[in-house]
């Protein structure tokens, strides 16, 4: 092999070896940045709009046009707040929290709103709000109860609705910390006055007009 032709066999080596050569993975650079979660309605607590939560079953009036709300019937939202052994809402720490009901009312009026709670001392703060929709509600300092297995009675006040359509109720506890027992057995809503009512009336044979 002559002296010139070397560097040429060398450069067609180089060649072919480079061509057989497996390429390096590229490794792309770390980033820093956090994944989004998502997060369920039912559990995002910073949501203020309860349309975009899922929403109970509505409750219809009683043939005297009350309204009861059970803690069986209603959705809870927020970590911690559940149904104790008797089957009432217990759990409240934070505002974070909420109880969800949905009514159907067909006889619109005047009510008043109660609630049924255990509610021991030394707590002085357990003040309860009770939304109607989106921007209306009521509140009011909770009855303190004689003892941890007794129900007090708090009314929170009146509130009219004018409409026979579906409502969304909802409490939230604005008066934390809460020191002692406390538990929500019953919200009602009480039709104050004559409120129109949803049942036929009929007429009976002597002439006489029945019906709620």
């Amino acid at each position: 092999m002559s002296t010139l032709n070397f560097p040429l066999t060398l450069l067609i080596l180089g060649l072919f070896v480079g061509c057989n050569r497996s390429p390096q993975a590229t490794i792309p650079p770390k980033s820093n940045a956090v994944k989004s979660v998502s997060i369920a309605p039912e559990t995002n607590k910073d949501s203020s709009d309860p349309i975009a939560q899922s929403l109970p079953p509505a409750i219809y009036q009683d043939s005297d046009g009350s309204v009861r709300l059970s803690p069986l019937t209603a959705k809870v939202l927020g970590e911690g707040l559940d149904l104790n052994e008797w089957d009432q809402i217990a759990g409240f720490k934070s505002r974070d929290q909420r109880v969800l009901w949905q009514i159907h009312l067909s006889a619109p009026g005047t009510y008043q709103v109660e609630v049924d709670a255990i509610c021991t001392g030394p707590t002085q703060e357990a003040r309860m709000r009770v939304y109607f929709g989106n921007n209306r509600y009521l509140e009011d300092d909770i009855q303190l109860s004689d003892n941890d297995q007794m129900l007090a009675t708090t009314s929170l006040g009146e509130i009219t609705l004018d409409a026979p359509k579906e409502y969304q109720v909802e409490i939230e506890m604005v008066g934390l910390p809460l020191i002692g027992k406390f538990a929500v057995s019953e919200l009602r809503l009480v039709p104050l006055g004559e409120n129109p009512t949803s049942f036929p009336k009929f007429k009976t044979d002597d002439g006489l007009t029945e019906g709620n």
